[in-house]
C-alpha cells in the first residue's frame, strides 16, 4: 500500500502482518515433506491497524489492501512462484508495439453482497466504472497509472472532462476490455494486480454513493475468494469463504479471524499459538519465553521485498511534540539536516544490526539488514543483481563507498571512523554558517514512537546509544512516546508537509509493480508519494507559493528528478533502464536523503501454515495479501520441513522464471 504502501515503523514486521516473504504452491506434495496430512479449515491471527476505507480503487494504504485483496479480484493475479496468471481475465493479447492490452473477461463470474446473494454478473464495463471512480475521487494510487493510460492524466487534472477519451474501452457483448498505453510497459500486468485497476459495479456504486467503501461489510460487493463478516474497530476482523467464487477449488480455508494487537504484550503471540488461538506467531528472542520454545519449530523467514528506511523532515514547521527548547535548538537541527555531510555522517553511524536485533535478537540482527532501497536482487542487470550496479554507481559518485558495501544482510555501511570524519567536516561547514555544535548545544532529532511498541522503543534506544557514542554526545535522538492516533498523525498520516511533526522517522515501502521505478519514483519532487514525508510538497500538490523552495534548492533534489526522468524514458532495453535507475538510487543514498535500514521478513516464527501454499508476488501489487491457495496444517511446522520446502520452492521459482523468459 500513505500514499501507496508506505507504512510506519510497525509493531511487527511485514512478515507478521500478512505480506509473507515465503508463499507457495497449490500442491502440498510439491514443496513440503511436511507437516501433517490433515489441513485446517480455519485461520486465526492478529492485525495491527484497522483500514480507513474499503474503497480499493481509492486507497493506497496497506491496511486496506491486505483486506480487500480477499474480497475483490481483478484481471490477473500472481501464482505461488512469482508469475502472473489469469484471474478474471481468462486470457489477454498485447499488440506488437506493446501499447494495447486486450483482455478476455471470464464469463459466469458473479458479484455478491455481504450475505452472499448474487447481485450481478461481472462484466468488462465494471473496470471502466472502477477507473473513472478512482480518477473522480483523486485516488491515492492514481500515480500508478495516470501517466500510463492514454488521456488519464489529462482527465484526472481536469484538462479533459470527457472520460471516453481515456484509453480504456469495454465491450460487454464480446466480453473484452482494452487499455491503450502511452508507452510500452513490460510490467503493465503487475500493475493490474493493484486495486486501482479493479472493477466496480456501476449500479451498486450509484446506490451507495458516499457510503461506498466505508468500513462496513455491506459497503462493497464481492467477487473474490472471501466475504467480510465483521469489522470491529480495534477488536476483530473476520471473513468467510465466498460460496459463489469462480475458483472455489483453490480456496482451502473457510473462515479467517484476525484479532487486534497493539504490541504491548509481545508474549501473547507465542502464548496464543501454544494455546491454539493463533495459526502462527512471530517470536521475540528478547522475551523470557523464548528459551522455552522448541528450537526444532523455530522458522526463520527470508527477507522480503519491503524496505524500511529512515529519512529526515527537511523543512519542519510543526513542533507539537518536541524536545527543542528554543528557536536556536530548532535552527541548529534544521541547518544540520540541510548539510549533506551531516546526513552522510548520520547514515554511516547507524548500527543497523543492533537496531534490528532489538526485535529479532542477536541472531536475527544481520538477517534482515538492508542497504539499498530496492532489494539487492529485485531485478537483474546483465544477469547480475541490481545492487551490484548501485555499488558501482556509488563508488563513481564518492570514493568513500569503496570502503563500504550495500550488499543486503551485511553490515556494510556502518563505519564509525568515516562517520566521525564526515561529521567533523559537517561541523566546520555549520560553524561557517554561525551554528556551533557541542555537547552543550547538540543536534537533537525528535522521533515519534508508538507508546505500546515495545521493541520499537528498544530499537530507538539502541540507535540513541550508538549515536551518542559515535558523535560524542553531540547528536541526540529524542524518542517521543505517543498514543496510536497522535503517533500516526505526527509521522505517518498527515495530509500536508507542514503538518509533519518529527525530525527523523522510519517508514516502509513495498513494490506496487515489477520495476525499479515503483521504489524510486516515490521520492521524486514532481509527484513522489513519500516526498511529503521529507517535509516538502511535490510539484503536483503545490498551490500558491512553495514554502519548501529554498530547501529543495539546498539539497539539489531536482538532480534526482532528472535522473528519474532519464530512466523512465528508457522502455526498449531493461538493462539500460535498470542501470539508469541504479544511478538515481546511488545519488539518493550518497546524498543521505534516504537511508535503508531493514527488510520485511527475516524473523523467527512458529506456524501451522503449510509452507509455500500462498500467493507469492515478491510483495508486488495487492494479490500478495490474498488467502487464496493457502493451506493450514493441524500441527506446528518443523524448521527442517520448512528449510526443505524453501529449497524446493526456490528451485521452482527459478524454473518458472526461465520458462517465462522463453
Amino acid at each position: 500500500m500513505k500514499k501507496s504502501k508506505i507504512i510506519g515503523l510497525s509493531l511487527l514486521s511485514v512478515a507478521a502482518l500478512g505480506a509473507f516473504a515465503a508463499c507457495g504452491n497449490d500442491k502440498k506434495s510439491d514443496t513440503s515433506s511436511n507437516t501433517s496430512s490433515d489441513t485446517s479449515k480455519a485461520y486465526a491471527y492478529i492485525y495491527e491497524a484497522d483500514p480507513e476505507t474499503l474503497d480499493y480503487t481509492f486507497s493506497g494504504q496497506r491496511y486496506t489492501t491486505e483486506n480487500t485483496a480477499n474480497f475483490v479480484e481483478g484481471l490477473v493475479s500472481y501464482d505461488q512462484y512469482r508469475q502472473i496468471i489469469p484471474a478474471l481475465a481468462e486470457s489477454w493479447e498485447v499488440s506488437e508495439d506493446g501499447l494495447t492490452y486486450t483482455y478476455q473477461i471470464r464469463e459466469g463470474v458473479s458479484w455478491v453482497d455481504a450475505d452472499g446473494n448474487e447481485y450481478d454478473d461481472v462484466k468488462p464495463s465494471d473496470w471502466v466504472t472502477g477507473l473513472k471512480h478512482a480518477a473522480d475521487s483523486n485516488s491515492e494510487t492514481l500515480y500508478l497509472v495516470a501517466d500510463s493510460i492514454v488521456g488519464l492524466a489529462d482527465y484526472a487534472s481536469g484538462k479533459e472532462t470527457d472520460f471516453k477519451k481515456v484509453g480504456i474501452k469495454a465491450d460487454d457483448k464480446k466480453g473484452t476490455l482494452t487499455y491503450t498505453l502511452n508507452m510500452p510497459e513490460s510490467f503493465w500486468n503487475s500493475k493490474a494486480t493493484y486495486g486501482i485497476l479493479q472493477p466496480i459495479n456501476a449500479e451498486f456504486l450509484k446506490e451507495k454513493g458516499a457510503d461506498f467503501g466505508k468500513v462496513a461489510v455491506d459497503s462493497i460487493l464481492y467477487n473474490g475468494p472471501y466475504i467480510a463478516t465483521k469489522f470491529d474497530n480495534k477488536s476483530a476482523i473476520e471473513y468467510k469463504a465466498n460460496e459463489s467464487y469462480w475458483d472455489k477449488k483453490n480456496v482451502h480455508i473457510d473462515s479467517i479471524k484476525l484479532s487486534y494487537f497493539d504490541g504491548s504484550k509481545l508474549e501473547e503471540l507465542y502464548k496464543g499459538f501454544e494455546d491454539g488461538k493463533y495459526t502462527r506467531a512471530v517470536l521475540y528472542p528478547s522475551m523470557p519465553y523464548y528459551k522455552e520454545v522448541d528450537s526444532s519449530e523455530i522458522i526463520w523467514t527470508p527477507q522480503d521485498a519491503y524496505t524500511y528506511f529512515g529519512y529526515f523532515n527537511l523543512n519542519r514547521q510543526t513542533y507539537a511534540n518536541t524536545a527543542h527548547t528554543d528557536d536556536a535548538a530548532k535552527d541548529r537541527t534544521k541547518k544540520a539536516l540541510l548539510n549533506k555531510e551531516f546526513r552522510q555522517a548520520f547514515s554511516y553511524a547507524i548500527d543497523k544490526e543492533k537496531f534490528i536485533a532489538q526485535r529479532t535478537g542477536e541472531e536475527g540482527g544481520i538477517k534482515g539488514l538492508r542497504n539499498t532501497i530496492l532489494p539487492y536482487d529485485f531485478v537483474t542487470i546483465a544477469g547480475k543483481d541490481y545492487g551490484n550496479t548501485v555499488q558501482t554507481e556509488l563508488e563513481d559518485l564518492n570514493p568513500v563507498w569503496k570502503t563500504l558495501s550495500v550488499k543486503q544482510a551485511e553490515r556494510g555501511t556502518y563505519n564509525v571512523d568515516l562517520a566521525k570524519a564526515t561529521f567533523a567536516k559537517a561541523k566546520e561547514a555549520l560553524k561557517a554558517e554561525g551554528v556551533t555544535v557541542s555537547k552543550e548545544a547538540p543536534i537533537v532529532l525528535d522521533v515519534p514512537v508508538r507508546e505500546t511498541a515495545t521493541t520499537t522503543i528498544a530499537s530507538w534506544a539502541s540507535l540513541s546509544n550508538t549515536l551518542n557514542t559515535v558523535f560524542d554526545g553531540e547528536v541526540k535522538i529524542n524518542s517521543i512516546k505517543l498514543a496510536e492516533d497522535p503517533y500516526l498523525q505526527a509521522a505517518f498520516s498527515f495530509k500536508t508537509a507542514a503538518e509533519a511533526d518529527f525530525d527523523f522517522a522510519i517508514s516502509g515501502w513495498g513494490p506496487d509493480y515489477a520495476d525499479p521505478s515503483t521504489y524510486l519514483n516515490i521520492f521524486g519532487p514532481k509527484s513522489g508519494d513519500i516526498f511529503i514525508k521529507l517535509g516538502l510538497e511535490p510539484e503536483v500538490s503545490l498551490e500558491g507559493e512553495d514554502a519548501g523552495k529554498a530547501v529543495k534548492e539546498a539539497i539539489n533534489i531536482n538532480e534526482y528528478q532528472k535522473l528519474l526522468d532519464k530512466a523512465s524514458a528508457i522502455f526498449d532495453d531493461n538493462d539500460k533502464r535498470y542501470e539508469a535507475y541504479a544511478k538515481a538510487e546511488a545519488w539518493l543514498l550518497d546524498n543521505g536523503i534516504v537511508t535503508p535500514i531493514y527488510s520485511g521478513g527475516a524473523q523467527p516464527m512458529m506456524q501451522k501454515d503449510i509452507p509455500f501454499t500462498k500467493i507469492d508476488s515478491n510483495n508486488v501489487g495487492g494479490t500478495t495479501y490474498s488467502f487464496k491457495f493457502r493451506e493450514v496444517g493441524d500441527q506446528p511446522l518443523t524448521a527442517a520441513d520448512y528449510e526443505k520446502a524453501l529449497k524446493e520452492w526456490k528451485a521452482k521459482v527459478e524454473e518458472k522464471a526461465k520458462e517465462a523468459d522463453k
